[in-house]
């Protein structure tokens, strides 16, 4: 009988030493304050730079009803050209302009006080005026210079339309409106994803793959001539496949609710439309996460024997890879993939922020499921070599 009870106790101590690696490693994780910032602290705040910097461009960007005078006669040509005007300033969110019909002098006054941006003088003919030094109006007088061509362009239809068939004049300036108009943005995703959502999903796959420093840490704790722990390890009665396997599921706990504390961050507070599925976009940082301590795990194993050797090879190989992806310049990442398609394939980075793309902007997961899948084939292929790594190594002396 106490042959038969051995096995199971060895499997008990072997299960305690593995919940007490466990529980240590995380104390060892809480007390990282570098691990700390540059997993939850520097993504956060480089999050809310990007959120100040692109709210901006899109404030720019946006179009806003244009404030224009009309200073008009009784003439028929002056009749049509007010007609369009109307079409163009009907009472609507979308309105293209904002038109007071006022006489010369108040409106010469609006303009100077820069209270419009242009005078369309109709008459016979139609001229616009401008005032030269408002230069912050350059691309407002641009469009009020458009739409005038437009309409010389069109005025003897206009006239003859208004004077033969005016009950078809209405159908006549409104075909002119669309060719005017400004042109309304259309998402064709179920939410209304932002251009520069594509950022934020670098900035999620680069935290991802800075718990790659996790990695590294664990890989120098298991090797003992590189660390007074692992030296005190290797005489212990745990295993090494034990202790790693402890560690490890601790590090890929504490990094992924680390990493989940900086999405939430993103998602809920900066309003970032990221979670169009939130189980899969939960389970994507999981894998991730697992993908980038593996990662580390595998550079800690092979990379420079001083600890500040191998995180700099980890910035080395992180940092090219995020840039790749697209973090730095958003259409780097479509470069790659006419030139280079194979590389976005094995790009970590390009991985992680191709699934969070995938999961907001498509309705099948065909895509996403490719990307998990290579994502898990490389956190086994490092999590293998690093642990026959460390399990076989031998130290001629402790």
């Amino acid at each position: 009988m106490f042959f038969w009870k051995l096995p199971e106790k060895h499997c008990a101590i072997r299960r305690y030493n593995m919940f007490t690696t466990f529980k240590y490693s995380i104390l060892r994780l809480v007390r990282n304050k570098a691990n700390l910032f540059w997993i939850l602290v520097f993504p956060i705040v480089l999050g809310c730079l990007f959120k100040v910097a692109f709210s901006n461009i899109t404030a720019s960007e946006s179009f806003h009803t244009i404030p224009v005078a009309v200073v008009s006669d009784e003439s028929t040509n002056a009749q049509a050209f007010s007609t369009m005007i109307d079409q163009l300033s009907s009472d609507d969110k979308d309105a293209m302009l904002n038109v007071p019909y006022c006489d010369k002098e108040k409106s010469v006054k609006l303009l100077e006080r820069k209270k419009i941006d242009g005078i369309f003088y109709a008459s016979d003919d139609v001229t616009l005026s401008v005032n030269a030094n408002a230069s912050d109006s350059s691309i407002n007088q641009s469009i009020l210079q458009v739409l005038l061509t437009q309409y010389d362009i069109n005025k003897d239809l206009v006239v003859s339309t208004l004077q033969e068939q005016p009950e078809k004049l209405q159908e006549l300036t409104g075909s002119m409106y669309e060719s005017i108009a400004p042109r309304k943005e259309v998402s064709l995703t179920s939410d209304n994803t932002d251009t520069y959502d594509q950022y934020f999903y670098n900035l999620i796959a680069m935290a991802c793959l800075y718990t790659a420093l996790g990695g590294i840490h664990l890989a120098i704790g298991n090797a003992a001539n590189l660390s007074d722990l692992a030296a005190r390890k290797t005489i212990s009665p745990t295993t090494k496949l034990a202790s790693i396997a402890g560690e490890l599921a601790a590090y890929i706990l504490f990094e992924f609710l680390l990493n989940l504390l900086a999405f939430v961050f993103i998602v809920k507070v900066l309003g970032i439309h990221m979670a169009q599925r939130p189980l899969l976009a939960l389970l994507t940082i999981l894998v991730s996460t697992a993908c980038s301590i593996s990662f580390g795990m595998f550079l800690g194993c092979i990379g420079p024997k001083s600890e500040g050797g191998k995180t700099a090879m980890m910035f080395a190989t992180v940092m090219p890879c995020c840039f790749l992806s697209g973090l730095m310049m958003g259409t780097m990442r479509m470069i790659v993939e006419q030139h280079i398609p194979w590389l976005n394939r094995i790009n970590p980075a390009a991985l992680i922020s191709d699934c969070f793309y995938t999961l907001n902007n498509y309705d099948h997961l065909q895509r996403f499921t490719t990307d998990i899948v290579t994502l898990v084939i490389m956190a086994v292929i490092f999590c293998g070599i690093s642990c026959l790594v460390t399990r076989r190594k031998t130290y001629a002396s402790l």
